[in-house]
């Protein structure tokens, strides 16, 4: 039953991407609700329902067209999950602000990844401008992960017992 509501989960989150990114992109910054899910996903199932999920979520992405680069969708999902998973029922036992600023920290270097691949040539001739767009991007989605915590809060995502 769990993973019957993932998957459709999972497809609801891509066909909220699929359809949505368009109407919310702003110049070449998009926002990726993909993200946001697997780092759910993967903060409260673990590492692995995360990682494949993720890597399933980025392919289907790729083929699709919604990804930019193909190949970079299945990577970056994946590292996410796989660092959230780390975090899988960690939060009574780390600080809250070493827990908070870890999972920021995670979502920025999933946003370093791809605007690296995404902007290399602006990497190499305007580094302030990159830093300004990797910023832009995350910050961009970030917006719509602090709207999903009025809803779900991460500490208690982190804390969630599945039976």
């Amino acid at each position: 039953m769990k993973l019957i509501n993932i998957m459709i989960s999972a497809v609801a989150v891509f066909l909220a991407q699929f359809f949505l990114v368009d109407f919310l992109s702003l110049k070449m910054i998009r926002p990726d609700f993909m993200v946001v899910y697997i780092f759910y996903i993967s903060l409260v199932f673990g590492k692995t329902p995360g990682v494949i999920v993720g890597f399933s979520l980025g392919l289907l992405s790729d083929l699709s067209g919604v990804g930019s680069l193909f190949g970079l969708s299945p990577l970056t999902l994946s590292i996410t999950a796989y660092l959230t998973g780390i975090l899988h029922g960690k939060y009574e036992r780390l600080l809250p602000y070493v827990f908070h600023g870890t999972w920021i920290s995670i979502i920025a270097f999933h946003f370093l990844l791809i605007s690296y691949f995404r902007f290399q040539t602006v990497f190499v001739s305007d580094p302030i401008t990159f830093w300004k767009l990797w910023f832009m991007s995350f910050s961009y989605t970030m917006m719509f992960f602090f709207i999903t915590q009025f809803f779900y809060p991460v500490k208690e995502a982190s804390r969630a017992e599945i039976t």
